[in-house]
């Protein structure tokens, strides 16, 4: 299972309608799309920039998201760049630097993180803990990561555990940090210690404990019961269940795991759209595969 950076933006959905009134507009309108895609983006991303101009504080986060969703990475890079170095909004650093990232500018990506790390973000430091990672730096991956968990973010421990099983290959300091921070009240924490469970090959204990982490709304843990239920319960029907539920939900990734579920099926068509979603979002391995089997449909977002 790949690591897990966090979904999208920090900024809240919940603000007060009255002190963000074009922003509120805009997350109307992205829940309420029309017969016409292309005019419905264009649609969202003028009021946003309307917000966005009127000093709205959500108003560049949601900004970058509409462009993402649309596969355009650059611009969202020109509206994250001018709001975390310029306006030092360390709360969208973790986006800009997955943004850069994808595109291919590691070190751009790395001064990112940094900010929102300076800015006392957990959510960033597990995303430069992941970022470290794919870059081989094992032992700084460990130690941002094991940072981000004491600090509470959600997706580290879980990333933290998958480091000591995977690339460190120490399953007992694995079991011991996921027992550690199991707590029933933030879910993705038994996805960890569901991993270890399967490691040891105690199946039904793992099994239990992926589908209360679904059940609980743990990020990635549809993803994770999903393919549980695929390579160990031989049941394809209750995969695609759980997958397709995490595409719903918005879980990181869940784009490119509906994708290769239906692919490995010999769904090719059903698959393509997801694949191009994730190409949007910059997962490289959505590109790879869309080059290679779908003869580079994406060439028209890929930068």
């Amino acid at each position: 299972m790949t690591e897990q950076a966090a979904p999208g933006t920090t900024t809240s959905s919940g603000s007060d309608s009255t002190d963000e009134p074009l922003c509120a507009q805009a997350r109307a309108l992205a829940a309420s799309p029309g017969d016409d895609p292309d005019e419905h983006h264009e649609d969202l991303v003028t009021l946003l920039r309307r917000a966005h101009a009127s000093g709205e504080h959500s108003a560049p986060g949601l900004l970058a998201d509409a462009h993402l969703d649309h596969g355009e990475r650059r611009e969202a890079v020109e509206v994250l760049t001018r709001a975390v170095h310029g306006r030092q909004r360390s709360d969208l650093a973790g986006l800009l630097g997955e943004t850069l990232e994808a595109l291919g500018d590691h070190e751009g990506a790395e001064a990112a993180f940094l900010v929102g790390i300076d800015g006392g973000h957990p959510d960033a430091m597990n995303d430069y803990g992941v970022f470290l990672r794919a870059r081989g730096r094992t032992q700084e991956a460990a130690y941002v990561l094991d940072r981000a968990a004491r600090l509470g973010d959600d997706l580290a421990p879980l990333n933290l555990v998958a480091l000591h099983l995977e690339e460190l290959d120490d399953p007992f300091t694995a079991t011991e940090l996921a027992e550690a921070y199991r707590d029933d009240a933030k879910p993705s924490t038994l996805v960890a210690l569901a991993d270890c469970r399967l490691a040891e090959d105690r199946v039904d204990e793992a099994e239990e404990l992926y589908r209360k982490a679904a059940e609980g709304g743990g990020a990635c843990a549809h993803i994770y019961y999903g393919w549980f239920l695929r390579d160990r319960r031989a049941d394809p029907e209750g995969a695609e269940e759980q997958l397709r539920r995490a595409h719903e939900v918005k879980e990181p990734g869940a784009a490119f795991h509906l994708a290769r579920f239906l692919y490995d099926q010999g769904r090719t068509d059903d698959a393509h759209p997801f694949f191009e979603e994730a190409a949007w979002r910059g997962d490289p391995d959505a590109l790879a595969v869309l080059e290679a089997e779908y003869r580079g449909l994406v060439d028209e977002w890929d930068d």
